[in-house]
């Protein structure tokens, strides 16, 4: 309705006929006219006619151009691919730094694993594959790791020469025996238990490194904001 009001207001042929119809109609009321009133109404009448037809041809070639420029604009709407908002550099650094931060807290995850067997048991003298084979995985697929964040580089650089401490001390201070790889025991060895001993203090100054830097490492990320506490996998 709004827009056949428009349409009235707005059309030249409108305004033509309004004023016609009301001159006629002024020249109706003159008393000196009032014989030939009949005549000026039925010239408003055939007016008002031609302003009606008028209105029809216009209101439907408009609308027919309104229904082909609608067609037009949905055709080409759905002929658009909407443009993806690209990340930002930092962006893009942040979403890196965030998968590769839940990847490492995956692979030693707080409550299973290497890092619980370390945690729980005082002394531990026998590292089997499941243990260890999650330690080479990590140096191996984390060679060229880097972090945007400095904080996170500086807790990953920590956390991966422990690791690497760690693994080290296991390639050294361990043997293969009946399917079992365990620290080589006093009688083995050239100096004896004292030697051991040694190895066994070692191992534990290794593991409690390697403990301190994961958790400092999981600690940064998650005050950092690099990865939601709520989306920190084992934490």
């Amino acid at each position: 309705m709004k827009r056949f009001g428009d349409f009235l207001v707005n059309t030249p042929l409108a305004l033509v006929a309004g004023c016609g119809t009301a001159l006629f109609a002024v020249l109706g009321l003159v008393p000196a006219l009032r014989e030939a009133a009949w005549i000026l109404l039925l010239g408003a009448c055939v007016l008002m006619g031609l302003a009606v037809a008028g209105w029809a041809r216009t209101w439907t070639l408009l609308q027919r151009r309104i229904d082909v420029l609608a067609d037009q604009a949905a055709a080409v709407h759905d002929a658009y691919a909407p443009v993806a908002l690209s990340q930002t550099p930092q962006e893009q650094d942040a979403e890196a730094d965030a998968r590769t931060a839940a990847d490492i807290l995956a692979t030693f995850p707080e409550d299973s694993g290497i890092v619980r067997r370390l945690r729980i048991e005082a002394e531990v003298t026998e590292f089997p594959s499941e243990l260890t084979a999650p330690v080479r995985a990590f140096l191996d697929g984390h060679l060229h790791t880097s972090f945007e964040d400095p904080y996170a580089h500086r807790a990953f650089m920590d956390l991966y020469r422990s690791a690497k401490a760690l693994s080290a001390w296991i390639e050294e201070e361990t043997e293969t025996f009946d399917g079992r790889r365990s620290v080589v025991s006093g009688d083995r060895r050239e100096g004896g238990w004292q030697s051991f001993a040694e190895a066994k203090r070692a191992g534990e100054a290794c593991a409690d490194a390697f403990l301190r830097h994961r958790a400092e490492f999981a600690r940064t990320v998650l005050v950092s904001r690099i990865i939601d506490p709520q989306d920190a996998p084992g934490e």
